[in-house]
């Protein structure tokens, strides 16, 4: 499923703040807490069904199999030919 970014904004000097703190407790950045308080507020407030229905519709369709590549010839077999045609 196709993704939108959001766009979110802080000072400066707060932003370089929260990120020698975030990365000197936990290694963590701004960007990565962030997407983990979107999930969270998603699991919060959109109801179990909605979400299963959107989980299912952004899945991969699993009936739909890739074909197998194309087998290519092996060499001993290409001299087999080679040894039937004389």
């Amino acid at each position: 499923m196709e993704k939108v970014e959001l766009t979110v904004s802080m000072e400066p000097e707060r932003l370089d703040a929260l990120r020698y703190f975030l990365a000197a407790k936990n290694k963590r950045t701004p960007q990565k807490e962030l997407q983990r308080a979107l999930e969270e507020l998603y699991e919060t407030y959109v109801p179990a069904e909605t979400r299963a229905y959107l989980d299912a519709r952004c899945r991969p369709d699993r009936s739909r199999r890739r074909r197998p590549a194309a087998s290519k010839p092996t060499q001993p077999q290409k001299e087999e030919a080679k040894d039937g045609d004389h």
